[in-house]
């Protein structure tokens, strides 16, 4: 029962229950946090499901063409060099070195915007057509690419600001969940753009 007042409101916590934060949702457990997590990012399936499927039906044996690859392939060494990354941070949040955060926030978020930056130069560079089955999925998958991956260097931007102590503040073992569940969807990121390599140019190489 107390565990189930603590993860209520502010306000709902009998006078005797010390509540650790101001924010109801540092008190969960970490078991709550992730698992809240990962019902919401599962739900950005939505999204990925029907562009994966539309790319077999619309386009089953249409191998790539008019397209960059090279542009997109320095796009996967970043995706995967952040993935590491992204684990280092996970890593420094499980044994609490919150002093290791600052630095590997900020290589993240650059790691990030040049991620971004390889999506647009994919598309500049592209003679695809977007009225074309392949070419509406090809775009519209790296497009929701762009969009999440730019939301999680948004997110990790204000991450490295508050552990670089700019806000007066920092990450400790009450906090810092927030880092690691940005870090698990910065994953999930990645996991989707090797699966957009995969399947846009490895398909039917």
């Amino acid at each position: 029962m107390a565990n189930e007042e603590r993860l209520g409101p502010i306000g709902t916590l009998p006078k005797d229950f010390p509540q650790e934060s101001r924010y109801f949702l540092d008190d969960a457990p970490p078991r709550a946090k992730r698992s809240a997590f990962f019902v919401i990012t599962l739900a950005s399936l939505m999204w990925w499901f029907p562009l994966l499927w539309s790319r077999f039906l619309y386009a089953p044996y249409v191998g790539i063409h008019g397209v960059n690859t090279f542009v997109w392939t320095i796009g996967l060494i970043w995706t995967l060099i952040s993935a590491v990354v992204a684990g280092s941070v996970i890593r420094s949040v499980r044994i609490g070195a919150y002093d290791t955060l600052y630095g590997k926030l900020l290589t993240l978020t650059g790691l990030g915007v040049l991620i971004c930056a390889t999506i647009i130069g994919g598309w500049a560079t592209s003679s695809l057509d977007i009225a074309t089955p392949l070419g509406s999925n090809f775009y519209f998958f790296s497009a929701a690419l762009g969009f999440f991956f730019l939301s999680s260097v948004f997110t990790e931007t204000l991450h490295a600001l508050r552990a670089g102590s700019r806000w007066g503040a920092g990450y400790n073992e009450t906090s810092a969940w927030r880092l690691e569940n940005s870090a698990y969807f910065w994953l999930w990121n990645c996991f989707w753009y090797v699966v957009f390599y995969i399947i846009f140019f490895l398909y039917l190489l």
